[in-house]
This record gives structure tokens, sequence and C-alpha cells, in this order.
């Protein structure tokens, strides 16, 4: 394993910000053949795994800005994966379902999802690899940003 100097290591910062381009690079090519983007494919992940969504909550979990939610809950309508059909409990707010088409597509891209997976986590062993896996996710979910103390 080559060793970089600590003096010439990246912040964990930039090391992060090129992890998750080299991931969606990855995931990218994965999903040509689907026709989707990964922006496309993330939100009918995020439905699917979560169920019927308004739209404003779409946009708060995802963290996107709502005119590029609408564009692509647009796209993924035209294309028959999700449909907006009226809330049931709030009469202002639409709700985000996912049709029978995207449940299909879902099973494609969690399979592209496990591909990618597999393809950006080859550099570990096995252990290493759920070590990672449970960091990360430690580290994204984290309950808080305040320090401790």
């Amino acid at each position: 394993m080559n060793e970089t100097p600590a003096s010439q290591q990246p912040s964990l910062g930039l090391a992060l910000r090129h992890a998750h381009l080299r991931a969606a690079r990855l995931f990218s090519k994965e999903l040509a053949p689907l026709e989707l983007e990964n922006h496309h494919a993330g939100i009918l992940l995020h439905i699917c795994l979560l169920g019927m969504q308004t739209q404003r909550q779409l946009v708060d979990s995802m963290g996107v800005d709502k005119s590029m939610m609408v564009r692509t809950l647009d796209a993924l309508e035209a294309r028959g994966l999700v449909r907006r059909e009226a809330h049931p409990t709030d009469r202002r707010a639409h709700a985000i379902v996912v049709t029978d088409a995207g449940r299909a597509m879902y099973d494609q891209v969690a399979a592209a999802v496990t591909r990618t997976e597999e393809r950006v986590t080859a550099c570990f062993t096995p252990e290493e690899r759920d070590l990672f896996r449970s960091m990360v996710v430690r580290f994204a979910y984290a309950p808080t940003d305040e320090p401790a103390g």
C-alpha cells in the first residue's frame, strides 16, 4: 500500500469530494443502459424506499433545488415511472407515487447500485468493506453536527 506523508495527504473534505465524484461517475456508467441520470435514479430510489412523498418532502429530504425537483419529476412522470396524485390528507399538495413501471425500474437501479458499490469498494478486503460502509453510513446520518462536550 502506498503511504502518503501526512503533510501531503488531502484534507478529509477533499477526499470525500473525490470519493463522491468517483462513485457518481461509476454509477452514471451503470445507469447509462437504463437511460437514467443519477438524480433521476436517486429520486426513484428515495420514493421506493420511503413510500409516497410530497414534492416538498422530496426537496427537503434530498437537499435539491425546487425547480430541479420539478424538472426531474416531470422527466420521471413522462417515462411513466412516477405519477402525481392528490395527497390523501393535504389538499394543497400532490403525492408522488411510484408506478408499476417505476417499481420494475427500481429493481434495475438497485442492481446498478450494488454493482457500483462493489466497484467502489473493490480496493478493500471484505472486512474493510463492511467497516467502511458502516462508518460512512454512521457519518452521513449522524444525529447532529454539534461538537460533543
